[in-house]
């Protein structure tokens, strides 16, 4: 009998020594995006309680939240990395001593300035798109407005009464001050109704039409008004930096104690402020979309950039590991 071939295709050879993929083996996928962090709901609370104490002792959020975010966590780390030797920190008498617990929550209060900032820039953006559709309604009241103004001038020339209520309407800019400009002019239109029907130069149809766009401002107005649950959201945003900025500072005396002047301190480096910029607190939302990319994913490069600025720019400290952080 013939025996049966044994003989396998160099194919069939790579395909029995190529190893179980990563999910077959239950290995962790290799991936530079670290373990998504849930920040608990019942220490969220405890979060907000905290930040609300803090009232008007806060400082503005200067903006720049991705690169935050990963600075922030550094020292965060450095500071897990040492936490034996910053627990045995002797602070003063009216300070707290550094506990494990405070270093590993830094975390959380990371987390809380970060869902902060997003649900101030949710209220932010419904507030900016109500401006922008107030804006074409206002211009065109705007218009019909200084066409009444051309008609009660000539028809107040010499009534001292009139001019004045002119003068008011006049007095103010702004928004708020069209909206009660247009509620002014319409008074003076229903009391001079017979005259401005009579006008040969479209004032009836200016009156008219602001008549159509005076709800219409009013509600918009209102509208692109923060309301008072966006200026809580700002208000909590900026209370939630401030615990950040508290506890890196912190962080940063006890790393002071134990390595100043070793390299070790370029853990607990200060956020570095590009020379001759102001930061506002209000950055676009795409550049913070760009840099939440990056953060999520971890990017070296913006460590290493950040580096070179903790040693070469400007720091929110003034100097490396001295001074305020605030703006």
């Amino acid at each position: 009998m013939a025996k049966a071939s044994t003989t396998t295709s160099p194919r069939t050879n790579k395909a029995a020594k190529k190893p179980a993929s990563r999910e077959t083996q239950g290995a962790p996928r290799s991936s530079t995006r670290a373990a998504v962090y849930t920040l608990s709901a019942a220490r969220e609370a405890e979060l907000l309680r905290e930040a609300e104490s803090l009232g008007d002792n806060t400082v503005v959020f200067p903006g720049k939240l991705a690169r935050r975010v990963v600075w922030a966590s550094r020292i965060q780390l450095a500071a897990e990395r040492d936490a034996a030797d910053l627990v045995r920190t002797p602070f003063p008498e009216d300070e707290p001593s550094l506990t494990r617990e405070e270093i590993h929550g830094v975390r959380d209060k990371i987390e809380l300035l970060r869902a902060a900032q997003s649900r101030w820039q949710a209220a932010q953006q419904r507030q900016e798109r109500a401006a922008a559709t107030f804006a074409k309604p206002a211009a065109e009241a705007a218009l019909h407005r200084q066409t009444l103004l051309r008609f009660f001038d000539l028809r107040f020339k010499k009534s001292p009464e009139g001019q004045k209520r002119l003068m008011a309407i006049r007095a103010g800019s702004g928004d708020a001050d069209l909206v009660q400009d247009v509620s002014d002019l319409l008074l003076l239109c229903s009391e001079h109704a017979e005259a401005l029907h009579k006008a040969p130069r479209g004032e009836a149809d200016a009156a008219a039409r602001l008549r159509e766009l005076s709800p219409l401002l009013a509600r918009m107005l209102a509208d692109k008004t923060l309301s008072p649950e966006a200026q809580r959201s700002r208000k909590l945003r900026d209370a939630a930096y401030t615990l950040v900025a508290h506890a890196e500072r912190r962080l940063r005396a006890a790393a002071e104690y134990w390595y100043a002047g070793t390299d070790k301190m370029k853990d607990y480096a200060p956020f570095p402020v590009s020379r001759g910029t102001a930061t506002t607190g209000e950055e676009t939302t795409g550049e913070e979309e760009e840099g939440e990319a990056a953060a999520e994913e971890g990017d070296a490069s913006e460590e290493d950039a950040a580096d070179d600025g903790a040693e070469e720019g400007a720091t929110e400290d003034g100097e490396a590991g001295e001074g305020e952080d605030e703006q």
